[in-house]
């Protein structure tokens, strides 16, 4: 048997076999057959774009990605970039060992994918909110365009993985009180999401941050935080910057961080970026400090929720919306959530939204339009479904429980 095809073949049946490794899999048969639907519907977009027609989202930068590993294999020339460079070049090195072909990438994006669903469900038993993980489950793998861009060779599935097991080590490191393994496997982590997009490598600075602050940090006497902690809370965050500084001469992105002209940069961005039907036409205006502030927030409120109605022009452009108007529940619910707990459970809600207003925001400052939003707000919708899906499914089942009631009673009437 070819060799890449036998590769193919034992990619596809580890991915089935994913879930096994997981107690929590094992312990739950509507889980595991949650996972073994949501897989079905990946392998399905898979099959489909490689051997009838190209799918939903399959057309443009997969096709590249694609041509471009290829040449990588042929040439034999292998540069290793952040970015998009270092995503074909990664392709290009499996293709070079295994053989050019399009089902082997996408059987790679898609074990990258179900082991995400492995760390989710990890995530949710950290922050004990397992009742209700069937549905959280079925929300994140489900969703159209993860499904549709979660089968083919993008670089999304990746980002989300390693953007997830960044937040699984946080939480553990601050489960366990102290700089100890989970710290080392959360920095990898984070070097390993910035290796597939420049503002990610900006970003993974800043959840180290985030996580050793929010571990060490809130104490009720500053002598409680030992040395070796303040050692790390600014000696780690300063290495992770030497590295994304060295890695700044070959990204726009990590110059302006470094040069303290993000916003600058991010204006010229959008306003040079080629205009396309699905371009919404939000812009940052520095003019002021104030007007910086409204145009961003305007900016941010476009990236989460266009299209708007009077956008809406067909088929595609009905999905968009739906996500939008999902997303905007989502949020509301999640912040109700938040809101009505308390202690150590509102502390955690707490940091997964200000993860997901943080992600959120970066990206919609580099974003011009909602169909490359679809992309983007998939980096950060698995923590909107983890804080606000059950609120919202405590409240459809009250919902629906009043409704019995009433229906109960017109009978007996």
């Amino acid at each position: 048997m070819d060799i890449g095809i036998a590769s193919t073949l034992l990619l596809f049946l580890m991915i089935w076999l994913v879930p096994f490794c997981a107690r929590e899999f094992r312990n739950s048969g509507q889980l595991m057959l949650a996972y073994w639907f949501v897989i079905v519907l990946h392998q399905a977009v898979a099959f489909t774009n490689a051997f009838w027609f190209t799918t939903i989202g399959a057309s443009a930068d997969a096709v590249s990605f694609h041509r471009m590993a290829m040449e990588v294999a042929q040439l034999g020339h292998v540069v290793f970039n952040d970015g998009a460079s270092f995503y074909y070049n990664m392709l290009g090195v499996v293709y070079w060992i295994f053989g050019p072909s399009l089902m082997l990438a996408q059987q790679l994006t898609i074990l990258a994918f179900s082991i995400s669903c492995v760390v989710l469900v990890k995530i949710l038993c950290q922050l004990e909110l397992s009742r209700h993980k069937v549905s959280i489950f079925l929300a994140f793998g489900a969703l159209p365009s993860m499904v549709f861009l979660g089968s083919v060779p993008l670089r999304e599935s990746y980002q989300i993985l390693f953007y997830m097991l960044v937040v699984y080590f946080g939480l553990k490191m601050h489960v366990t009180g102290g700089v100890n393994k989970y710290l080392i496997f959360m920095i990898i982590s984070a070097l390993g999401m910035g290796l597939f997009h420049h503002a990610l490598l900006v970003y993974a600075v800043f959840l180290i941050v985030l996580f050793l602050l929010w571990t060490h940090w809130p104490v009720s006497r500053l002598g409680n935080v030992k040395k070796v902690h303040v050692l790390a809370v600014f000696t780690i965050p300063a290495l992770m910057l030497g590295a994304a500084s060295y890695a700044a001469t070959n990204s726009v992105a990590l110059s302006a961080f470094f040069n303290m002209e993000l916003l600058e940069t991010a204006a010229k961005y959008r306003e040079y970026s080629p205009s396309t039907r699905a371009t919404y036409g939000a812009n940052i205006d520095l003019s002021s400090p104030l007007m910086a502030i409204y145009s961003s927030l305007v900016m941010y409120i476009y990236y989460l929720f266009a299209p708007f109605p009077w956008q809406i022009n067909n088929v595609l452009d009905v999905y968009a919306s739906i996500e939008s108007i999902l997303r905007l529940v989502l949020i509301c619910f999640a912040w109700k959530n938040w809101r009505n707990s308390y202690g150590a459970q509102r502390r955690q809600l707490g940091l997964m939204l200000t993860l997901f207003f943080s992600m959120s925001f970066m990206w919609g400052m580099g974003t011009t339009n909602y169909g490359t939003a679809i992309r983007h707000n998939m980096l950060s919708w698995w923590i909107l479904v983890i804080v606000g899906l059950p609120l919202l499914m405590e409240w459809l089942s009250r919902f629906r429980l009043a409704d019995l009631v009433h229906q109960s009673r017109v009978e007996r009437g």
